[in-house]
């Protein structure tokens, strides 16, 4: 089921499968397994799987709803962004940096988090005991550890972090993805580890010289959406870039164009005129820059 989620939004999921016990020798990590026991014990004071966490939220273990908690997590807005900015992999030493900006669009106040780095793999053909000979999505390394590096953004800071990984040989390249998270790491009082954005991506698409669809660095453009989800209307406010005639279009989850906006200065509001509730998705173009975003747009 994660697998279908994760194929029908590419980008925009980014599982990590913790397998915990060492009876599962190609599949067990013991950072996954520390990571694991970081949150509350959820199933009447203990343990059990399999068990899912939406963005660090318990979501339990019936698989039929977790497909329903990770499209509902999918429509709530972030005002917080990350960004590949020098992320590189060398495929002779099979070793890298991730270097990855945080931006914190202002809506929290201060926000003091760890940035996860895991590094996964798919297709891994391992017959366990539960008779499953395909796995994906496999914990093989927190970097540094499953506590990740420490970020703390006032309203309008960014941060960027640079982590040193390395790949085992015995790990497929062409299968590997590099997961990024910035994650409270202080737990709430629903037991939550909330986590306030994401990104994955394979690790083969950063090594030098080949060419690659990217969005530009947060330094670049820098877009903040008020209000957001929005009923009757909203205004985008752009930064960080020469943002004189920006281009703003709106789209429909199919691809449609729904609207579009132009300005010449920093802002440019936007009536909902009669546009159906929903998650749209934004294009903004500034000069060569350009970055996306998702639109809640209620009732």
């Amino acid at each position: 089921m994660l697998d279908q989620v994760a194929e029908a939004n590419p980008g925009r999921v980014a599982p990590v499968e913790w397998h915990i016990s060492a009876s599962y020798p190609l599949l067990y990590n013991a950072e996954g397994r520390a990571k694991w026991r970081l949150y509350p014990p959820p199933y009447n004071g203990g343990y059990a799987t399999p068990w899912l966490w939406v963005d660090g939220k318990n979501r339990g273990y019936v698989y039929s709803s977790w497909e329903t908690y990770i499209y509902d997590q999918l429509l709530v807005p972030s005002d917080v962004s990350l960004t590949h900015v020098g992320t590189t992999y060398d495929t002779t030493s099979h070793s890298g940096q991730v270097q990855v900006e945080c931006y914190n669009a202002g809506a929290i106040p201060i926000i003091s988090a760890g940035l996860q780095v895991v590094i996964t793999e798919d297709s891994v053909y391992y017959t366990g005991p539960n008779g499953d000979p395909l796995h994906n999505h496999v914990c093989r390394d927190y970097v540094p550890n499953q506590n990740g590096t420490t970020v703390t953004l006032g309203p309008g800071a960014t941060q960027t972090v640079t982590v040193s990984y390395s790949l085992d040989t015995s790990w497929v390249e062409k299968n590997v993805k590099l997961v990024v998270y910035l994650q409270n790491m202080t737990v709430q009082a629903d037991s939550s580890m909330p986590c306030y954005q994401g990104l994955v991506a394979n690790v083969l698409d950063f090594v030098p010289g080949v060419e690659e669809p990217r969005i530009p660095a947060v330094s670049e453009l820098r877009v903040s959406v008020s209000p957001n989800p929005c009923r009757s209307g909203c205004e985008f406010v752009l930064s960080g870039a020469a943002v004189s005639g920006a281009e703003i279009g709106l789209y429909a989850t199919d691809g449609r164009q729904v609207g579009s906006l132009q300005t010449s200065a920093n802002r440019a509001s936007w009536s909902r005129a009669g546009l159906a509730r929903g998650v749209y998705l934004y294009r903004v173009t500034a000069g060569t820059a350009t970055t996306e975003g998702k639109l809640v747009v209620t009732d």
